[in-house]
C-alpha cells in the first residue's frame, strides 16, 4: 500500500512540474522566423588607372608684346612696346597614364599639336611698313595631373612645361634691312583644369582650359645694312578652351566594399 501511495505522489509530482513547464513555454511564444537579406551586388567605382590616348580641339585667344630695344623704328624711341592680339584655333592629340588611390587620380600627360596664331600688325613708329607678329606653329606641354573623381566624373588640375616652334614674325620693305636672328623654339609653362566624364567603360569626353606663357622668350635680333643688331622683345600669353576624347587601355572596374 505504501509503496502504491509513493508512486502516485511521484506521478502527480511529475505531471505538475510538466503542466508547469508547457504553460510557461506556452507564455514565450512561437520562436520568430527571419528571412535571409536579399543579396546585395558590389557598387563598382570606375577606373581612370592607366595608359590612355586621345584628341582634342579648341578655341585660343592669344596676346604679344613686341618691345623695339633699341629704337629701330624710325619714329619710336627705345623701348617702344607694340602690342598684338590674335583669336583662332588649336587641334591635337594627348597621351598619358594614370594611378589611382580610392578617389584620388594622379597622372602625367604630353600633349601636342597646332596652334592658328597666325597675325602682324605695323610696328609702332615704322617709316617702312615693318610689320611684327606671329606665325602659325606646332606646340606641346609636358604636364602632371591631379584630380578627384565624382561617380563617373574627373575634376583635376595640371600644370607643367610648354614648348612652341618659333613663333615670332618680322618683315619690312626698307633697303637699310640686312637680316634677322630668330630662336627656333619658345619654352614656358602651362596651368589649368578641366572635367572629364566617363561615357563608356574605356571612353572618356574633357573640357579643359589651359593658360600658357612664354614670357620674353620670343625675343630676336635684326641687322641693318651696316650690319648693326637691333634687339626686339617678344612675350607671348594664350588662353585655350578645348573638348576631347580619350580611350583607355585596360580600364578594370575597381569593387567599392
Amino acid at each position: 500500500m505504501i509503496h502504491s501511495k509513493l508512486v502516485l505522489s511521484s506521478a502527480v509530482a511529475i505531471g505538475t512540474i510538466l503542466g508547469v513547464g508547457v504553460a510557461q513555454a506556452a507564455d514565450f511564444g512561437a520562436v520568430p522566423y527571419t528571412k535571409a537579406p536579399a543579396f546585395a551586388p558590389v557598387s563598382p567605382v570606375i577606373s581612370w588607372a592607366g595608359f590612355y590616348i586621345g584628341a582634342n580641339v579648341g578655341g585660343l585667344w592669344a596676346h604679344s608684346d613686341i618691345t623695339d630695344v633699341n629704337g629701330y623704328a624710325a619714329a619710336a624711341l627705345p623701348g617702344t612696346v607694340t602690342s598684338l592680339n590674335t583669336n583662332s584655333f588649336l587641334a591635337g592629340g594627348q597621351a598619358g597614364y594614370n594611378w589611382q588611390a580610392a578617389n584620388y587620380v594622379l597622372g602625367l600627360e604630353a600633349d601636342g599639336g597646332y596652334m592658328d596664331l597666325g597675325g602682324n600688325t605695323l610696328l609702332t613708329g615704322t617709316a617702312s611698313g615693318t610689320r611684327v607678329g606671329l606665325r602659325n606653329v606646332a606646340y606641346g606641354d609636358f604636364t602632371g595631373r591631379l584630380g578627384l573623381t565624382w561617380n563617373r566624373a574627373l575634376f583635376y588640375i595640371k600644370g607643367g612645361y610648354a614648348i612652341i616652334d618659333n613663333a615670332s614674325t618680322f618683315s619690312t620693305v626698307t633697303g637699310s634691312f640686312f637680316s634677322s636672328r630668330m630662336p627656333s623654339t619658345d619654352s614656358g609653362y602651362t596651368i589649368g583644369g578641366g572635367v572629364e566624364y566617363k561615357f563608356a567603360p574605356n571612353w572618356s569626353a574633357k573640357v579643359e582650359y589651359l593658360h600658357f606663357d612664354f614670357g620674353n622668350t620670343l625675343g630676336y635680333t635684326v641687322f641693318n645694312a651696316a650690319v648693326l643688331p637691333f634687339q626686339f622683345n617678344q612675350n607671348l600669353r594664350i588662353e585655350t578652351v578645348k573638348v576631347g576624347v580619350n580611350y583607355t587601355f585596360d580600364g578594370p572596374i575597381i569593387a567599392r566594399y
